[in-house]
C-alpha cells in the first residue's frame, strides 16, 4: 500500500505519546489503531477489525510464537528458581564477594557479555540473577536496565555465535549472490565486526560510566535519587510503586547457590548444543555451516523446556519443593510475564502496520539517492538508526537495508564491510532506545522498571555512542581500514563522555527537588491503591 507521508504517522505517534504520557501500552494501542484506520480508509469498525486481524497474525506467526513460549517458560523458570531459594542463596554468595556498588554493576556487565548467544535469554537471565544484588548495593533500576540492554544487544552484534548472526549471515549471503559476487557470508560478517563502531561503544560505555562514575542526563538523576532517598525506581514495570512481583508468597530459604546455577548452566549448555543440532552440526561437523543454518529460537525453546523439567525434578529430589508446589511457582512466574507478552504483541503489531503501509520503503525513499561515495556508510548508518527507532524492528531493518547496502557498496567501489556494519550498528541503536523494541521491553521487565523510564535514561547514552560512531563511518569513507577510524572514535568517545558528565552530571539536579518528586510519586501510588 502506497500511503506516502501517512506511512510514518503510526510509529511516530506511538513514540511521541509514549514519551509524553509514559504509558507505552496505551500509546502502542493508539498507534496500531491509527495505522489500521489509515489502511482501511478511516472506517472505525473496519479499523478495529483490521487491528484484531494484525494482532492475531503476529501472535500466530511461528517465530513470534516461539518467542512468546520462551518468554513464558523463562518467567516460569524464574518462579521455580525463586521457590527453591536458589536466587537468594546465589545473591548472598555473590553479595559476600561483591563488596561495592561498582562491583555489582560490573558483574551485571560481565554476565551480559558471557551470555552472548541470544538477547532475550541474556536480558531475562541477567535480570533474574543480578536484580536482587544490584538492589542490595543501591543501583538504580534505570542503571540496571541500561546495563542489561546494552550488553544483551551489543554482544550479539559482535560475537559470531548468536541467533542474530545466523539471520544476518543469511541476508549477507543472499545479497552477495544477487550482486553476482562469491563471498562466504560468515567470513564477511567477521570482517564487518571491527567496523561496528556503535556496538563496541555501547559495550565499552557501560564500563566507562560505571568505573569512572561518569553518568549524565536522566541517568545521573536516577542514580542520585537512589543514593539519597533509597528509592530504586519511580515505578515498576507494571506501574506499581513497590517491587512486589508476587514472588514473596512462594520463596523459601532452604536452597543454596547450586539450585540456581544447575538449571541455568544446563540451560546454557542445552541452548548451545541445540543451536548446533538445528544447524546440522552433528551431520556435517562444520561449525560455520551450523551457525549459518541454525534455528536459534527453536534451540532456545528446547533448552528452556528441558531446563524447566529438570528444575522441577531436581528440587523435588533435593527436598526443596514438592512437584505441586513447583508447578504453582511456575504459574506465578508465567503470570509475571503477562505484561511483557501484551507489550510484545502490540510492538509486533505496529511493525505489521508498518509493513502494510510500507513505512520502511517511504523512509528509504527520503534518504537513499545520489550521494558522494564517502558519505554512503554514514548515511546507511543514520538511516538504519532512524528506521529501527521508528519501527522497533531491528531484524526488519536488516532485512531491508543489507540487500541495499551490499550491492550499493560493490557498485560504488567502497568498503562493503563498513556498509554492512553500518546497518548492523544502526539496528542495534534502535533496539537499545526505541520504545517499540522487544529487547528494550524485556530489559525493562528484567529490571522491573517502568518501560518509559528505561527508554528515557537509555537514549542519551545510545545517542552519544551513535553520534561518535557517525564520525567513524565518515572517516571510513576515506580510509579503507578500521584502525584509524576506531582510534579516532575511541578518543572522541572518551572526551564526549567526560564533557557530558561535566555539563549534565548529578550536580545539575537538586537534592530537594528529587526528594519532593519521590514523595509525590509515593503519595500518587498510595492514592491509586
Amino acid at each position: 500500500m502506497e500511503a506516502g507521508f501517512w506511512a510514518i504517522v503510526p510509529p511516530l505517534l506511538t513514540i511521541v505519546l509514549a514519551i509524553a504520557t509514559k504509558e507505552v501500552l496505551l500509546s502502542l494501542f493508539i498507534g496500531v489503531y491509527t495505522g489500521c484506520l489509515i489502511i482501511v480508509g478511516g472506517n472505525p469498525l473496519t479499523g478495529f477489525e483490521k487491528m484484531i486481524e494484525i494482532i492475531l497474525s503476529k501472535l500466530t506467526d511461528p517465530w513470534n510464537m516461539q518467542v512468546l513460549i520462551i518468554v513464558i517458560l523463562l518467567g516460569g523458570m524464574i518462579g521455580l528458581l525463586t521457590r527453591s531459594g536458589g536466587s537468594t542463596a546465589f545473591g548472598n554468595l555473590l553479595g559476600r564477594r561483591i563488596k561495592t556498588k561498582k562491583g555489582a554493576q560490573g558483574t551485571t556487565w560481565l554476565i551480559g557479555i558471557l551470555i552472548f548467544f541470544d538477547d532475550y535469554f541474556n536480558a531475562l537471565t541477567n535480570g533474574a540473577i543480578m536484580r536482587p544484588i544490584s538492589d542490595k548495593f543501591g543501583v538504580s533500576r534505570e542503571k540496571l536496565s541500561y546495563i542489561i540492554d546494552s550488553t544483551a544487544v551489543g554482544i550479539c552484534l559482535v560475537v559470531p555465535l548468536s541467533s542474530w548472526v545466523a539471520f544476518i549471515c543469511s541476508l549477507i549471503a543472499d545479497s552477495y549472490a544477487t550482486a553476482g559476487v562469491e563471498q562466504d557470508a560468515f567470513k564477511a560478517f567477521l570482517l564487518c565486526v571491527p567496523f561496528n563502531y556503535y556496538a563496541w561503544l555501547s559495550i565499552i560505555m557501560v564500563i566507562v560510566v560505571v568505573y569512572l562514575g561518569l553518568d549524565f542526563g536522566p541517568m545521573a538523576k536516577a542514580e542520585k535519587r537512589t543514593m539519597e532517598t533509597g528509592a530504586l525506581c519511580d515505578k515498576t514495570f507494571s506501574g506499581g510503586g513497590a517491587d512486589d512481583d508476587d514472588f514473596s508468597s512462594i520463596e523459601q530459604m532452604k536452597g543454596s547457590a547450586i539450585d540456581l546455577l544447575a538449571p541455568i548452566l544446563l540451560l546454557i549448555v542445552c541452548a548451545l548444543l541445540f543451536m548446533l543440532y538445528t544447524g546440522g552440526f552433528f551431520e556435517t561437523f562444520s561449525v560455520l555451516d551450523a551457525v549459518n543454518n541454525m534455528d536459534g529460537m527453536l534451540a532456545l525453546t528446547y533448552a528452556v523446556f528441558i531446563s524447566v523439567l529438570f528444575a522441577v525434578v531436581f528440587y523435588a529430589i533435593r527436598g526443596l519443593s514438592k512437584i505441586t508446589d513447583s508447578i504453582a511457582a511456575f504459574v506465578v512466574g508465567t503470570k509475571s510475564m503477562l505484561f511483557v507478552v501484551i507489550l510484545l504483541a502490540f510492538a509486533w503489531s505496529i511493525g505489521g502496520v508498518g509493513d502494510e503501509l510500507d513505512t520502511a520503503g517511504y523512509v528509504s525513499s527520503l534518504f537513499v539517492g545520489n550521494v558522494p561515495p564517502f558519505l554512503v556508510a554514514f548515511i546507511i548508518f543514520a538511516f538504519s538508526c532512524v528506521m529501527t527507532f521508528s519501527t522497533g524492528a531491528t531484524w526488519g531493518t536488516y532485512a531491508i537495508m543489507i540487500p541495499i547496502a551490499v550491492p550499493l557498496a560493490i557498485t560504488m567501489d567502497i568498503s562493503v564491510y563498513a556498509c554492512i556494519a553500518a546497518v548492523i550498528g544502526g539496528g542495534g541503536f534502535g533496539n537499545h532506545c526505541s520504545p517499540l523494541a522487544d529487547t528494550a521491553i524485556l530489559s525493562s521487565a528484567a529490571a522491573n522498571i517502568r518501560h518509559t523510564d528505561h527508554i528515557k535514561t537509555q537514549i542519551p547514552y545510545s545517542v552519544t555512542c551513535a553520534v561518535v560512531a557517525c564520525v567513524g563511518f565518515l572517516i571510513s569513507g576515506f580510509v579503507d581500514n578500521f584502525v584509524i577510524p576506531m582510534l579516532v572514535v575511541l578518543v572522541l568517545f572518551i572526551c564526549a563522555v567526560f564533557a557530558l558528565n561535566k555539563l549534565f552530571g548529578a550536580s545539575r539536579y537538586s537534592s530537594e527537588a528529587i526528594r519532593s518528586e519521590v514523595a509525590a510519586n509515593s503519595d500518587a501510588v498510595t492514592s491509586e491503591e
